[in-house]
């Protein structure tokens, strides 16, 4: 199967919680699935969550704008995602900085005092697979953009502050595997799996497991996430259902989201 693939990086990353406390706005340790689609639509110029507040507005009725432009367009595509961090993580500080427009709070002085927590050097290898519901001129077009480097808006990780870099896009093949004992991108939570406890872990590195709940698609009447367990480990697989997909790509075993 056709694939296309890129590396996505950035110097930080904010992939907002919607779940905060007063003092603190928390993010996701690797950008999801819809983020992943939103930055995929600023390529193409599909409009977001702004736009479709308008039309609804504009027309008093959400009928034809059930989700914004670019989840619309692009919520039939898969994606698989590999982390580059460190065990499956990148490092997160919390940021501190001044917001002081005269709408910003109602702080004592017209100043809020905004804490955010970001990923730092956040890096990942992107890979895009194209299904039979995905519309296959918004895929062509898709493909084209990234291999030519073209986009309509400028991406960003998750805040406009955060530029994405898009480097090496290219064309790869994959080929659909059965015979899985391991997966290197992140995955969704598969029950039944079973790992080889008493496997070596790999050579100069010891065993990981990430998990975290993660946004995985739009509910279709009020447009808030949907959440699923998100996985990644480097554990060995001794055992895993046979209706689970997976596909060899460049050397990697990957799952899609």
């Amino acid at each position: 199967m056709e694939t296309v693939a890129f590396e996505l990086k950035g110097k930080f990353a904010f992939f907002k919680k919607p779940d905060v406390n007063s003092k603190i706005y928390f993010t996701y340790s690797h950008i999801h699935k819809i983020a992943l689609l939103g930055l995929l639509g600023s390529i193409l110029g599909y409009g977001g969550y702004t736009q479709q507040y308008e039309a609804i507005r504009e027309a008093g009725t959400n009928k034809d704008n059930q989700y914004p432009e670019f989840y619309q367009c692009l919520k039939h595509l898969n994606v698989a995602i590999v982390p580059h961090g460190d065990c499956g993580y990148f490092a997160k500080k919390i940021q501190s900085f001044n917001n002081s427009v005269g709408y910003a709070s109602r702080e004592e002085g017209g100043n809020l005092i905004v804490r955010e927590q970001w990923l730092e050097n956040p890096h990942w290898t992107i890979y895009l697979f194209k299904n039979n519901e995905m519309d296959t001129t918004v895929f062509e077009n898709l493909k084209r953009a990234i291999i030519h480097r073209q986009s309509v808006y400028v991406p960003y990780l998750g805040k406009n502050d955060h530029m994405a870099v898009i480097d090496n896009p290219r064309v790869c093949e994959s080929t659909l595997i059965r015979d899985v004992h391991e997966i290197n991108s992140l995955y969704y939570e598969i029950p039944g799996i079973i790992f080889d406890d008493f496997a070596d872990p790999p050579e100069n590195s010891s065993f990981y497991y990430f998990e975290e709940m993660m946004p995985w698609k739009l509910d279709p009447k009020l447009n808030y996430y949907k959440f699923r367990t998100v996985c990644l480990t480097n554990k060995f697989i001794e055992s895993i259902p046979r209706k689970s997909v997976f596909y060899k790509t460049e050397g990697k075993t990957l799952a899609l989201l």
